[in-house]
């Protein structure tokens, strides 16, 4: 009875298991990756810090204090704590979230799309190459998007306890969860406000509609109170090495980050999404008068989170992460799969549109950009030989009696090893200074060498050593002058 009750359970979820299939066979193959890019703040050093300190509740100290309530680093403390602290147990701590966000599209889309069509969007939305590459990761950005999804998908069954739970776990993880919360609630507005009763009965529906984010405010409300009572600040303060990020910029500075934040949505192959939404326009037009509900609504849906999104991301000086707008990318395939799949009549041209969509989101994954760009690598499959090739690196140091502490790195790699593979190893590298070292450590991965740097490595130093793949390269120069 049980393996008939899965068989019909995989038959009739079978988009999902693949793509469960799918995710799992990716975090099993990153199992023994080390912590890469944010994800060294984020999560290692967090969850370092309390697990150091017994699982002591306690505010982060100022020096990796982001302005988040810690929540992610604390829960992983919590299982390096009962199985042993380890790479492999961090990675698989991401494994439920990724494929609760399977499940959770899924849902949505089985509620949008015809059957014949869920195969198509599901490949689609996942084939995101930023999404994979921080499924990947041990990336707060997962647990974001489930906790995104799922607040989507009770909106719109208008489920108010899994709502309750969806916004205040949304609090929990980032200040991003908490903006994300605005135009979700506007989105619930517009799906569940009576516009046709009086203004005082519009006012007692606004209320009932509210209610379930309270739980989440009263986070927001308590979390902001203590800190700022220890610490005087909410956020980020002037100290802080982050607080540069923050700082508002001009009308020439927003046209830049207008430009940076169009190019984030076009990137990593999510260029043909844009060119089919394009393409579509004038069929929308004309069908305007004739389009359904859930064409208005998924279009609502991406507006909104489009919108809300990008204000950060244009008015401050670097909130520009491929990371912080996985919600934009999985609000707008949505939409644009609705309009190519739901929407247009011609069947050669869904299937055209389709493949194209889906083959240039791969590609994405091969994206690379000459040396003197900088490249979300995070966010990106293309980073995934970085590890072996690093390791690759410190083999020949090793072998050739090159002492690691005295070679110049920079981020992601200039952090002591116990944040980096939990190890303890104590060497660490440390930050680039060409005046002082005799060698430095070059990878496309690192974006922090300027254009003036990488000229004089090719032109004044020599290069004893390079490992290579087709997307990431490692190269050691040794500079003869020392």
């Amino acid at each position: 009875m049980k393996e008939n009750k899965l068989y019909n359970f995989f038959k009739t979820n079978w988009e999902f298991t693949i793509s469960a299939i799918g995710l799992t066979v990716l975090i099993l193959f990153s199992l023994d990756h080390i912590f890469f890019w944010d994800t060294v703040q984020l999560a290692s050093k967090h969850a370092t810090f309390y697990y150091d300190n017994e699982l002591k509740l306690a505010l982060l100290p100022d020096e990796i204090d982001s302005g988040h309530i810690p929540t992610f680093g604390y829960l992983l403390a919590v299982l390096w704590t009962i199985f042993g602290k380890s790479l492999w147990i961090s990675h698989l701590f991401i494994l439920p979230f990724a494929i609760g966000i399977a499940w959770q599209l899924n849902k949505l889309v089985r509620h949008y799309f015809d059957k014949q069509h869920h195969i198509w969007v599901m490949l689609i939305v996942l084939a995101d190459t930023t999404f994979l590459s921080q499924a990947s990761l041990v990336s707060p950005d997962i647990p974001l998007l489930f906790f995104f999804l799922l607040g989507l998908n009770s909106i719109v069954f208008d489920n108010k306890k899994l709502k309750a739970l969806a916004f205040a776990c949304l609090f929990l993880v980032s200040l991003r969860g908490m903006i994300l919360t605005v135009p979700l609630f506007l989105f619930d507005v517009f799906l569940n406000l009576n516009l046709k009763v009086n203004l005082k009965n519009k006012v007692v529906d606004l209320v009932k509609i509210g209610l379930p984010y309270l739980p989440a405010a009263l986070i927001f409300i308590l979390f902001s109170w203590f800190h700022f009572n220890q610490k005087g600040w909410i956020g980020y303060h002037e100290n802080s090495p982050w607080a540069i990020f923050f700082e508002r910029v001009g009308v020439d500075g927003m046209i830049k980050n207008t430009a940076i934040f169009g190019w984030r949505l076009l990137d990593f192959g999510r260029i043909a999404l844009w060119i089919i939404g394009i393409i579509l326009v004038p069929t929308l037009w004309k069908k305007r008068k004739l389009l359904d509900k859930k064409t208005k609504q998924l279009g609502a849906l991406a507006f909104l989170i489009l919108a809300f999104l990008s204000i950060p991301a244009i008015i401050y000086f670097d909130l520009k992460g491929h990371r912080y707008f996985m919600p934009i990318y999985f609000s707008i395939s949505i939409f644009i799969c609705y309009a190519l799949f739901q929407i247009i009549e011609n069947k050669t041209f869904k299937i055209i549109g389709g493949f194209f969509v889906l083959i240039s989101l791969i590609s994405g994954s091969f994206w690379v950009y000459p040396d003197k760009i900088s490249q979300g690598w995070d966010s990106t499959l293309g980073h995934l030989p970085y590890y072996n090739l690093r390791e690759k690196m410190i083999q020949f140091m090793d072998k050739n009696g090159i002492d690691k502490a005295k070679v110049g790195f920079d981020f992601p790699g200039a952090y002591p090893q116990k944040y980096l593979n939990l190890s303890n190893e104590t060497w660490s590298f440390p930050e680039v200074d060409f005046k002082k070292q005799q060698y430095i450590l070059y990878s496309n991965a690192v974006n922090e060498f300027t254009d003036l740097e990488l000229q004089e490595l090719d032109k004044s130093w020599k290069l004893i050593h390079s490992e290579n793949s087709k997307t990431i390269k490692f190269r050691l120069y040794h500079n003869p002058q020392l």
